[in-house]
């Protein structure tokens, strides 16, 4: 009917008609992506800033970025005790999750160790307790074996 010329001229014109629609829907999907990733970073945040989360995961079955993860949120939101009494719900939250820590099969005894070393180094008022509750945690461990 028409020249291939003709075809080829309105493939180009339809062509460059659409191309800002695509670089629109492309950008507009780029944005979303990056959303949810700075969404779910938030949310990450805030998982580890809650000492229970911290827990469970390792009492669960945690590979070793979730260990890493989790001791590096302890470190980072938790670790020096500073002026917290030995009676209140802080402390022993805690000492419950360096127990639970020691406790961990994914976690081999010599980073337990020196773990412990740290965390008694960064809180001396609290040595013996971290101590006491990663030995305890050591012997459990051993003797479920």
């Amino acid at each position: 009917m028409y020249n291939l010329n003709f075809y080829i001229l309105i493939w180009i014109l339809i062509a460059l008609f659409l191309m800002p629609f695509v670089a629109l829907c492309s950008g507009f999907v780029a944005y979303q992506a990056i959303q949810e990733y700075i969404s779910g970073h938030k949310d990450k945040e805030k998982l580890l800033r809650d000492i229970k989360y911290l827990i469970s995961t390792l009492k669960g079955n945690p590979s070793k970025t979730s260990i890493d993860e989790v001791i590096d949120g302890f470190k980072k939101y938790f670790n020096p005790f500073g002026d917290i009494s030995k009676d209140s719900k802080e402390y022993q939250n805690r000492i419950e999750f360096i127990s639970a820590l020691a406790w961990c099969n994914n976690i081999d005894i010599d980073t337990v160790v020196k773990l412990r070393e740290e965390f008694s180094k960064i809180n001396p008022n609290f040595k013996k307790e971290i101590e006491t509750a990663v030995g305890a945690a050591l012997k459990n461990r051993e003797e479920k074996k």
